[in-house]
């Protein structure tokens, strides 16, 4: 057997070289992720007795990498201090191929996606709770090492879910991390409900277009705020009716903008705020979100691009008895839920860019500099089109 298999093609089912390709980031190369991410090989990891190998057909991009890449705002070396590298990359579709003795659901050939959530799976927290209080859960591919970047991704069994046929190996790679968070967010912690107006900063990235999908399949009213009139479009064609441009608006300038913004939405709703804001921008954009939620709203946030240090006039928010609820991925059942949609072709990936194996960074650096719409995905072992 061949050291390596080479890229784009379907070696013989179950075979597992010693060697594989992958997009490795070192502590001493950590920075922007064109510079920091290349391409090396590095060995296949070893199957354990609970653990599945998949072989990633293509694997999706976040901005989780982007973090990774940057070695901020921490270094993922320190997750895993006794492997002085990492593999990125927490969306994946592929095909299982080896399986340890101890697992039973899945065989070698299932074809999957992963979701991203890894937990102990044996603390009360697994099992009666939510796997997401688990002390020891972890984000796969930016938490733990071996993610989607690469030929071969060890993970554990009940991060696998079916894939939809009808998608291609790239659309269905995209999703995972994005839409079961949004899921999560929007019918788990903040318990959306039909009519609720939702405002849903970045609506044309990678979170947005599953959160307004979501919002019109419960019957809610997704309020989409991009910054570029094809992304206008997009959210418009995904179901948007009501739609800001934030270039019309400087939210730097304080509360005065952030009044004008609130305005804004009352004009596009008929007069009322926001019930649900759907956060994940963070500094820039957070102090807005508690001034525009209704009284008794809810700010959902999970996760903070353009800053985590957040700085807001508490008042609006004990005033006005708003709530603040924070967010993290999804459990194994509420992924599965949310994958059952995209089988019946409920909720749709948003695919718009494929890039292959060796132009991972530029993917990277293009989602890093905003440079993007919709989800990106990087082709692995599956075959160009």
């Amino acid at each position: 057997m061949s050291d390596t298999f080479e890229l784009g093609t379907i070696p013989p089912l179950g075979a597992v070289p010693k060697m594989m390709k992958a997009i490795v980031i070192r502590p001493d190369r950590e920075g922007e992720p064109i510079d920091s991410m290349l391409v090396e090989e590095i060995p296949v990891p070893e199957c354990g007795p609970t653990d599945v190998l998949v072989m990633n057909m293509a694997a999706g991009i976040n901005f989780n990498g982007v973090w990774a890449a940057r070695g901020k705002p921490v270094s993922v070396m320190k997750m895993h201090p006794d492997e002085p590298f990492h593999v990125a990359g927490s969306d994946s579709a592929g095909i299982v191929w080896q399986v340890g003795s101890a697992v039973k659901n899945w065989q070698v050939g299932d074809e999957v996606v992963l979701h991203c959530n890894q937990s102990c799976r044996e603390c009360p927290a697994c099992n009666g709770n939510d796997p997401m209080a688990c002390q020891n859960q972890r984000i796969w591919g930016y938490e733990t090492n071996y993610g989607s970047f690469a030929q071969f991704s060890r993970v554990q069994p009940q991060q696998l879910l079916r894939r939809p046929k009808h998608l291609s190996w790239e659309e269905a790679a995209s999703y995972g991390l994005t839409y079961f968070t949004a899921y999560r967010m929007l019918l788990g912690r903040g318990a959306m409900q039909l009519g609720d107006n939702i405002l849903i900063w970045g609506a044309s990235g990678g979170l947005g277009v599953f959160a307004v999908q979501l919002a019109k399949l419960a019957g809610a009213n997704p309020i989409a705020v991009v910054s570029r009139e094809d992304k206008a479009e997009l959210v418009r064609s995904l179901g948007a009716e009501m739609v800001i441009d934030r270039r019309e608006f400087d939210l730097n300038k304080g509360p005065s903008e952030s009044r004008r913004f609130g305005k804004r939405i009352r004009e596009l709703t008929g007069g009322q705020d926001a019930d649900i804001v759907f956060e994940h921008v963070g500094k820039y954009t957070f102090p807005t979100s508690v001034l525009v939620a209704k009284r008794f709203g809810t700010i959902m946030i999970c996760g903070a691009t353009t800053g985590y240090e957040l700085d807001f006039d508490v008042r609006y928010l004990w005033m006005r008895q708003k709530s603040i609820i924070g967010s993290h991925f999804a459990n194994a059942f509420q992924a599965e839920k949310a994958n059952k949609l995209m089988h019946e072709q409920k909720i749709h990936p948003v695919l718009d860019q494929v890039f292959n194996f060796e132009e991972t960074a530029h993917a990277h650096q293009l989602m890093a500099e905003n440079k993007h719409k919709g989800k990106m995905a990087i082709r692995v072992q599956a075959p160009a089109k």
